[in-house]
């Protein structure tokens, strides 16, 4: 059964951006990026959203867009947040406010190259330390080789 949040709550998350309702819950497209961290402390706190469920970072150049799904199980209400920030700006890490965002920043990170500031260890999580690039952006140029091992795929022949 969905619920909502009090009038006043809404209105509150309306002054960091466009609110939508959603089919169990709400989009928010956050203004202020940088205000990101602020709408997470809000989001657990007064909204009681707890459960971190999952990171989506897409690369449109030269903006990177965010994407965070969350859900209040004390609420039933899931909300979405989003909101664009040039490739070359941090991001303020929820890490230590949801700890699943740990690992799913630190994936963001490795493919498409968004820093989140504050974050206790931001490292690549799926590659190798010494890969160079993040696979997802779109002017990643995969490599033809990684320490002297070819990389380039190519499919056996059906007619064999």
């Amino acid at each position: 059964m969905f619920k909502t949040w009090n009038a006043s709550f809404l209105e509150h998350l309306r002054g960091f951006g466009k609110i939508e309702a959603k089919p169990f819950g709400y989009h928010l497209h956050l203004s202020e990026p940088l205000r990101w961290r602020e709408v997470a402390l809000i989001l657990k706190e007064e909204g009681e959203v707890e459960y971190f469920v999952a990171l989506t970072a897409t690369h449109k150049p030269p903006l990177i867009q965010l994407r965070y799904d969350l859900r209040s199980l004390l609420n039933l209400i899931d909300i979405s947040v989003s909101f664009l920030i040039p490739e070359t700006e941090a991001v303020p890490s929820v890490a230590d406010i949801w700890k699943a965002a740990e690992w799913q920043e630190r994936e963001a990170y490795d493919l498409v190259g968004v820093r989140f500031e504050g974050h206790p260890n931001l490292k690549r999580l799926l590659l190798p330390e010494d890969w160079v690039g993040h696979p997802l952006r779109q002017d990643y140029e995969f490599p033809s080789a990684y320490r002297e091992v070819p990389l380039l795929y190519q499919p056996p022949d059906a007619s064999v």
